[in-house]
């Protein structure tokens, strides 16, 4: 939003209390504003923030995890599960073991190649949730779109013994 419009909202907003704003604010949230111009999706206006991520186990992981999706290591992404975990995910069937994990990540989401950022990190040592933006082109630029939150359980070898992604629903 440029500042015109701001300024323009904001005069507004005082000269007509209680009335419906003609112009709509950017909504502020983990990561910076979202861009009023996309009712059907949380889209960034411009780069996430950078967060500060807990120095616990669970959220190094975390962070370690967004890492290495971004570099496209999808084995080394499976490698930080237990041989006996587990990946929920509401919408998908549910993954059990480094089997199915590895096959995952090697196919479909190597397939998808995709940047994410963590945008807010919040954990202890042995859980950590992280919200996910992804880089996707919408109004024809490479935007930030929020898509999950991603809660991590670790065993006490410090490695994931149970993952639920929380997708974001889409809206028409």
């Amino acid at each position: 939003m440029t500042a015109r419009r701001l300024i323009a909202a904001t005069l507004l907003t005082l000269a007509l209390p209680g009335a419906a704003l003609a112009l709509e604010l950017p909504m502020i949230i983990a990561g910076g504003q979202l861009d009023p111009a996309f009712s059907n999706a949380d889209v960034y206006i411009g780069t996430p923030a950078t967060p500060s991520v807990p120095t616990t186990r669970a959220c190094a992981l975390a962070r370690r995890y967004v890492e290495l999706v971004n570099a496209g290591k999808y084995l080394e992404v499976a490698a930080l599960f237990a041989d006996d975990a587990t990946f929920l995910e509401p919408m998908r069937p549910s993954l059990h073991g480094r089997a199915e994990i590895d096959s995952f990540y090697t196919t479909r989401i190597g397939a998808m190649a995709p940047q994410v950022m963590g945008v807010s990190f919040f954990g202890n040592d042995s859980e950590c949730m992280v919200e996910l933006a992804l880089q996707t082109e919408m109004g024809g630029e490479k935007r930030w779109v929020l898509v999950s939150i991603d809660h991590f359980i670790l065993n006490d070898d410090g490695r994931v013994k149970s993952m639920t992604a929380f997708s974001r629903p889409a809206r028409s």
